[in-house]
């Protein structure tokens, strides 16, 4: 899909911001002084609110393996074991990741929160940003009220643009499920290398999913979508993937709610690398032909992740042996063997290594880097991404009959840019 200009992309965003019946939301900004770099002045920070209608009862999370995870985290995992839960609270800029009292701080706001609104449920706290700050307490509770007065069902756009940080536009994707609906938002834009997730994202649906249900198909569906991507190779402490049910339409079936899920974190997940920081590129690498799936996505993420294919990929240079390099290493490192003769590679639909041969020319090279051109997307970024297009790399091994897909971006001087003045 093309966008021409914001308007066109904002068009098709806000179309997929419909919120499910029984869903509403609330934004509110505030500003702080840190308290570990006060000389660093007042920064922005948005409480960003999901509340349901009533308490869910069916709701699931996914959460980072990362060993060091973020306090929301923490209790979040502990918040799965409850009855019902009223919604989520998001706020970005501060992480609360080895923050001192951070558990304590995210307790705290999740009973205010409930207080606040005369809620009976719980919501589980959600947050971003830099690590090793504390939550701003104090400017927190004194804008938390503001968000009573700001709710409304019309859009999940507010709540999207409001969890941002590094991300240069908002991400929301929607599906029928039935009578019902799935809208998701996702934010994350560095730091995504999902171990389960991709930083922060939220699926709400009005059909009513059962609880079992929820907790059995969430999981499968993240590790084939945001499992399935990389932006830097790196884990976050905060990774967390909610899936909220207000259970007001009829459930179409395990099935049907399967599809439109996986259809919905799909397109999310890709939106997540082709925002992500510094990206020239979206690129995705299928191995097929292998042993076992497990092969094959460990394979495609050793390339994707690979500097040198990165930076080929960058630079719309067709230099195919960083690929086969990225790709010979990993499988060295794996045991896997390599049957040269049943060895291919094709990028964007052209074969360029077959038969232990690699099949190049001038002519092969000039169309390979038209290809890559016709692929790029603008840096420094715009506020939305003027097209949905991607390099497609495939390496069949002849070994087996699987096959897995990672989707990856390339590697810019920007992103070296955004991370080196990331605080400073």
């Amino acid at each position: 899909m093309q966008y021409p200009d914001y308007n066109a992309y904002r068009r098709r965003i806000l179309n997929d911001a419909i919120l499910p019946d029984g869903f509403q939301t609330a934004v509110v900004p505030l500003e702080f002084i840190p308290r570990e770099i006060p000389e660093a002045g007042k920064q922005s920070m948005n409480l960003a609110l999901i509340r349901l209608s009533e308490p869910a009862s069916s709701f699931a999370g996914v959460f980072t393996r990362n060993a060091f995870p973020g306090w929301p985290v923490v209790l979040g995992r502990k918040m799965l074991n409850v009855p019902g839960i009223q919604g989520v609270l998001v706020n970005n800029k501060v992480a609360n990741v080895g923050a001192e009292d951070g558990m304590a701080a995210s307790e705290h706001l999740s009973e205010l929160t409930s207080k606040l609104f005369g809620d009976s449920a719980p919501y589980i706290p959600s947050s971003t940003g830099v690590i090793g700050w504390s939550l701003p307490l104090e400017a927190m509770e004194s804008a938390l009220p503001d968000l009573k007065g700001n709710l409304q069902s019309d859009s999940l756009l507010p709540f999207a643009e409001a969890i941002m940080t590094t991300d240069a536009w908002p991400k929301i994707r929607s599906g029928k499920c039935g009578e019902g609906l799935i809208t998701a938002t996702a934010k994350g834009a560095g730091m995504v290398e999902p171990d389960m997730a991709t930083m922060l994202a939220f699926f709400l649906t009005d059909v009513s999913v059962p609880r079992d249900a929820a907790r059995a198909i969430l999981p499968d569906v993240v590790d084939e979508s945001f499992n399935r991507i990389s932006i830097d190779g790196e884990t976050s402490t905060s990774d967390s993937v909610l899936l909220l049910s207000s259970g007001v339409k009829p459930y179409p079936g395990d099935e049907a709610f399967r599809l439109s899920l996986m259809e919905t974190a799909e397109a999310l997940s890709e939106d997540v690398v082709r925002n992500g920081e510094g990206t020239a590129h979206v690129f995705r690498v299928t191995v097929s032909g292998a042993e076992d799936r497990q092969t094959g996505v460990n394979l495609a993420r050793s390339i994707v992740n690979a500097p040198l294919t990165k930076t080929a990929v960058r630079g719309n240079d067709p230099n195919v042996g960083r690929i086969l390099q990225a790709f010979g290493s990993a499988c060295g490192r794996a045991g896997v063997t390599i049957h040269r003769d049943r060895l291919s590679l094709d990028i964007g639909g052209r074969r360029v290594y077959s038969k232990g041969t690699f099949h190049l020319n001038s002519q092969e090279e000039a169309a390979l880097s038209a290809y890559f051109r016709g692929k790029e997307l603008p840096l420094p970024s715009k506020k939305w991404p003027m097209h949905e297009e991607r390099v497609d790399i495939e390496l069949h091994l002849g070994s087996g009959n699987a096959s897995a897909s990672v989707t990856g971006s390339d590697l810019s001087e920007e992103y070296v840019k955004i991370n080196a003045d990331y605080r400073t």
